[in-house]
């Protein structure tokens, strides 16, 4: 869900000239701009690299705009913005500024004023599990809200639903004998466990990490049966419920780029010019 409203996105577009596949097509059309240099500018605010980071390349510039608004958090988007402008003033120096482009750029300023109050979590993007998408709306509404407290009941669906999901990518079981599924500090267990046998880690720091975390999704069970909205129960104070449910986020997110950082480029496929992605434990098909 974009934390921008659409007259800002509109607003946005029409002062960086985001259209027709580029951004600042004004200077584009001239050959004063070109992808190179939004590369720069997205990798200094954001540190995303258009041309070689998953998600992004093949992209076109406005996509990948598109794709920071409706993916990243408002502080990286606030960001963005900030180095759009400060590159926006660069380029047009002091005299051609019209009337549009004075009221354009104030517009832009007060939307990134107000990103960089918003409260927020970062969450792994699972776009392709429609369960998941919809459980993120609901955090990232409840947090912008400011209503931590309503939110540890649906982050532990989120966090057991994601790490089941990553269970089945590695081929772990996340069942018993009985099929009931696995509560969600055994998912955590297992899974640091195959990390470990797999020397998935650069350094024991992450082994510590993830095997501290396995308490933590212990105890945040706890809090969800007995200080969430989850059952009729006095919810957990805002503070509490806030300091939770950034340690369970960063927790699932740290796992999340771990496990993205896996997937490499291996090579470009002669036969029709596409890329293979495989993960490193992976045999190569030819």
């Amino acid at each position: 869900m974009s934390v921008l409203s659409f007259i800002e996105k509109q607003t946005i577009c029409r002062l960086f000239g985001i259209s027709d596949g580029f951004i600042f097509k004004y200077w584009s059309d001239k050959g004063a701009h070109n992808k190179s240099t939004t590369k720069e500018l997205i990798y200094d605010s954001c540190g995303i690299n258009i041309f070689e980071d998953v998600g992004y390349k093949g992209l076109s510039q406005q996509k990948c705009i598109q794709k920071i608004w409706d993916e990243c958090s408002p502080q990286i988007i606030a960001k963005l913005l900030k180095t759009l402008s400060d590159y926006f003033c660069f380029k047009m120096g002091t005299d051609w500024w019209s009337d549009e482009d004075n009221y354009d750029y104030q517009q832009v300023q007060h939307i990134i004023e107000r990103l960089q109050t918003l409260q927020t979590v970062e969450l792994p993007k699972e776009e392709n599990i429609k369960n998941l998408k919809l459980l993120l709306e609901d955090i990232e509404e409840n947090i912008k809200n400011d209503k931590p407290e309503l939110v540890v009941d649906r982050l532990h669906t989120f966090a057991s639903e994601y790490l089941r999901n990553l269970c089945h990518t590695h081929s772990i079981e996340t069942t018993d004998s009985k099929g009931n599924e696995y509560p969600l500090h055994s998912l955590a267990g297992m899974l640091k466990k195959w990390y470990v046998d797999n020397a998935y880690f650069d350094s024991e720091f992450a082994v510590v990490a993830i095997q501290n975390s396995i308490n933590l999704f212990d105890k945040f069970n706890g809090i969800r049966n007995d200080n969430s909205a989850a059952h009729p129960n006095d919810l957990l104070s805002k503070a509490e419920a806030e300091y939770a449910v950034r340690i369970i986020a960063n927790t699932l997110t740290f796992l999340d780029k771990c496990e993205k950082s896996k997937i490499k480029k291996v090579q470009t496929l002669p036969w029709d010019g596409g890329v293979l992605y495989i993960a490193p434990d992976e045999e190569l098909p030819f």
